[in-house]
């Protein structure tokens, strides 16, 4: 990436960061000079590099024999009559949902945003752990990320695709020193090396046989039977509304989601500019675990897509389906790249996912509707097919950011 790309932000750029939000008690003072005086006080990113620092040298002294691989897991679950998707992580967890015209609530996010997050956020830890290694001061960082269009015609399956991510930074350090954080950073992010391989992720059914009559009794809930008879009614009319009133693409610009560093290392994930997800790491990584993991929550993404296009596929087929989860596993070495282990991949492997489906439909109708699922879904095909990514950095200065 040549200078040219290295750009100092103006004042133009700072909505980026600010909030709509009322600001409560940010705003106790008379003077902004005194409140500035006293957030002086607050932890600040370049405390934290050192401690990460230390952290980190330690963490690659360990050997390799002191170490062994682990299962990571993300389970989701299509939740009755809502109908959203409950991812959980360890004792994590978040909601996904769609809009209106699909036959969703709006009350939680939207996966492949959440997904591109998710990217965006290992960048930034990665990019942390090479300023910190490096000695390399940084005050502020956050990461955009969007997807852009092919270059030239693709049969591939519509998804963000083409990565663009812009690296805010405010550092005193020249723009070189930031550029070869920005190559390593990206070298050594393990959910954007999975990303940029073509993994075709096996997918296992367990299968239960239920009733095609329910009774339901008493103050007994609908269950997601009724969901997808009432997405299908949803899909249908939107499929009638696009192929009558076709809309042009909107013009608006591309902005988010973004990726965020607090000053203790935790990373806030800001999706749809109004739902938020933290990242943090273990201890033993200089975090608080305050938060899943970026590793963990990028196999989070494949399982809420798989599980929110099976409720559409299942609408679309006029399916009953009584219960809907999946389970999505996949291998981390830590010992990767220590003695021994120098080949050892970075990224997590051996990724299966396993669907466990209660319906009255035939096993061989299940197998034909996870089929045509894996074929139309959007977080499958990103993990199947091969990606890019591209950066650029825009300098900007921390007391910007609202």
């Amino acid at each position: 990436m040549n200078k040219s790309l290295i750009i100092i932000i103006t004042a133009a750029l700072a909505f980026q960061f600010s909030t709509s939000f009322a600001q409560g008690p940010l705003n106790i003072f008379k003077s902004s000079s005194q409140k500035a005086k006293l957030e002086k006080n607050a932890p600040s990113l370049r405390n934290h590099l050192k401690a990460r620092k230390v952290a980190l040298e330690a963490w690659n002294a360990v050997p390799a024999s002191e170490l062994k691989p682990v299962t990571l897991t993300a389970n989701v679950v299509a939740k009755n009559r809502a109908g959203y998707r409950e991812l959980r992580v360890r004792e994590f967890h978040y909601v996904g949902d769609c809009g209106y015209t699909d036959g969703g609530q709006n009350a939680g996010v939207e996966t492949q945003t959440t997904a591109a997050a998710v990217f965006a956020s290992d960048l930034a830890d990665s990019y942390i752990n090479q300023a910190a290694l490096r000695g390399i001061d940084i005050d502020s960082l956050t990461i955009e990320i969007h997807g852009q269009p092919d270059k030239v015609p693709t049969n591939r399956v519509a998804y963000n695709r083409n990565f663009l991510y812009t690296i805010y930074v405010d550092s005193p350090a020249s723009d070189a020193e930031l550029e070869q954080l920005a190559v390593e950073a990206e070298k050594n992010s393990s959910v954007v090396t999975l990303i940029k391989k073509a993994v075709t992720v096996p997918v296992s059914i367990v299968y239960t046989h239920s009733s095609r009559e329910r009774v339901i009794e008493g103050a007994t809930l609908e269950g997601l039977r009724e969901y997808i008879k009432g997405k299908r009614q949803a899909k249908l009319w939107a499929q009638e509304q696009a192929k009558n009133n076709p809309k042009p693409k909107s013009a608006k610009p591309v902005t988010g989601p973004w990726a965020t560093v607090f000053a203790n290392g935790a990373r806030e994930l800001t999706i749809s500019e109004k739902y938020h997800i933290v990242h943090d790491n273990p201890a033993y990584l200089g975090g608080t675990n305050i938060g899943l993991t970026s590793r963990e929550n990028a196999l989070g993404v494949l399982g809420t897509c798989l599980t929110h296009i099976a409720e559409g596929q299942a609408a679309l087929l006029d399916l009953d389906i009584d219960s809907l989860r999946v389970r999505v596993e996949g291998e981390w070495d830590p010992r990767a790249g220590r003695k021994g282990f120098e080949n050892e991949p970075i990224e997590p492997q051996n990724l299966r996912v396993t669907l466990y489906v209660t319906t009255p439909e035939l096993f061989s109708t299940v197998q034909k509707w996870i089929e045509q699922t894996e074929n139309v879904c959007p977080m499958y095909n990103v993990f199947k097919d091969t990606q890019t990514f591209e950066h650029r950095i825009v300098r900007v200065k921390k007391s910007n950011r609202k």
